[in-house]
């Protein structure tokens, strides 16, 4: 709790620290930044936030100061298909088509490699933007999350907080010096997608594995209220899979639903769920669209968020 206090040291007024999750979600990641929008315009408070895989970049950008606008024009006049680099060629496959045949394995995915985008591109864009800084030195508190392939903890690169109890965590490891570049990097590794990031003696895969929706670390971070802002697949049919990233996103989502549904919602107190099911993973000219959708669902949350306030 914030406690306000008058000359006499007795307390004038109680106000509930605010905690927001922000899922993943791909490009549909854009959402929450009508969604933090929504929140400021309507003077709710973000005492502190946390995010995973695309909501990872969008909580550590507001944890450093950049406004739900300057996120957007970031966004704009960001060139996307300059952060792709593309690990395996056509020719890579042949190649390794080649060596699957000659080697006699079973699997051919055996001899592939562990993803199809490298990552450094985007991982020295967010290097540029937010310099050296780490979780530790973010405006409000900040938690971002991963997984660990080797052991299966969920790696959380946190901000200490005077509330912080890690101890009741299981399963998990914290870092709180971390870079926010390393962070995000490790946060939106897609597994089959992005080659996954090497981070001390792990090797970090996207948050969503294990944790698609951060309520719980906000708790342990000392949150009163909980907001959770959940783009996750909302068991929609989706007829449309017509290539091996789009499958694996899908079957990603599948898992991450089942997650949300028995863990992040017990530690949400309002769950937010703008549903932009209609806006492709390959469609950039619909940012804005996302951005208002995120915007409308705050609207339609916001007496239920001021009652708990």
């Amino acid at each position: 709790m914030i406690i306000t206090v008058n000359r006499h040291n007795r307390p004038l007024r109680r106000r509930p620290l605010v905690g927001v999750a922000l899922s993943g979600g791909g490009i549909r990641g854009a959402t929450h930044i009508g969604v933090l929008k929504g929140l400021c315009d309507n003077n709710i408070p973000i005492d502190m936030i946390s995010g995973t895989s695309a909501g990872s970049i969008i909580a550590a950008l507001y944890a450093c100061g950049y406004s739900p606008y300057q996120m957007r024009n970031l966004l704009e006049k960001l060139s996307f298909q300059e952060l792709i680099d593309l690990k395996i060629t056509t020719s890579d496959l042949f190649k390794h088509g080649c060596k699957w045949i000659l080697s006699g394995r079973f699997r051919f995915w055996s001899v592939l490699p562990t993803g199809l985008i490298k990552g450094d591109k985007i991982e020295n864009f967010f290097m540029d933007l937010l310099q050296k800084r780490t979780v530790r030195n973010t405006k409000i508190p900040l938690a971002i999350t991963a997984v660990d392939v080797h052991t299966a903890d969920t790696v959380f690169f946190v901000s200490p907080t005077p509330a912080f109890r890690a101890r009741n965590i299981a399963n998990a490891q914290f870092f709180h010096n971390a870079f926010l570049y390393e962070a995000i990097r490790a946060s939106i590794s897609i597994p089959g997608i992005f080659f996954p990031k090497k981070y001390r003696d792990m090797t970090l895969v996207d948050g969503a594995v294990k944790n698609n929706l951060p309520t719980d670390i906000l708790k342990h971070m000392g949150a009163d209220i909980i907001i959770g802002v959940d783009l996750g697949y909302a068991g929609q049919h989706n007829y449309q899979l017509e290539t091996v990233g789009e499958v694996l996103v899908q079957c990603l989502e599948i898992m991450s639903r089942e997650v949300t549904l028995l863990k992040s919602e017990q530690y949400a107190d309002i769950i937010i769920r703008p549903q932009p099911v209609d806006v492709n993973y390959k469609s950039m000219g619909q940012i804005l669209t996302c951005i208002c959708r995120g915007e409308q669902a705050v609207v339609s949350k916001l007496s239920d968020i001021r009652r708990l306030l």
